[in-house]
């Protein structure tokens, strides 16, 4: 299966939230993550969970507002905005905002 770069990253326990850009930033970060359970997301939607280094399709179905939700969280935990300013109708719209929250 191709992955559609941007990855969004989620901690699975943790409001923690990383874009990765490319199959390199994913292979950089990796190391330090092993251990942790994972959450990730393509820019076309597709979970993927990952098991020893290696990224795997999931069959899981993330909702929008649910990711929404998340974006949110970081965005609050990270002293930015009132989550009830965010409004998002794509992926690529709230990957857009993750992108500008880890830039400033």
């Amino acid at each position: 299966m191709t992955i559609h770069w941007p990855l969004l990253l989620k901690l699975t326990n943790d409001k923690q939230l990383m874009l990765l850009d490319s199959e390199r930033a994913w292979l950089d970060e990796r190391d330090h993550l092993l251990g942790q359970s994972l959450l990730l997301i393509d820019s076309q939607g597709i979970c993927y969970h990952c098991q020893d280094g290696v990224l795997l399709p999931s069959d899981e179905q993330i909702a929008l507002s649910r990711i929404v939700q998340w974006v949110s969280d970081y965005a609050c935990q990270n002293g930015h905005f009132c989550s009830a300013k965010i409004g998002a109708y794509s992926l690529a719209q709230l990957f857009d905002m993750v992108r500008y929250l880890e830039d400033s």
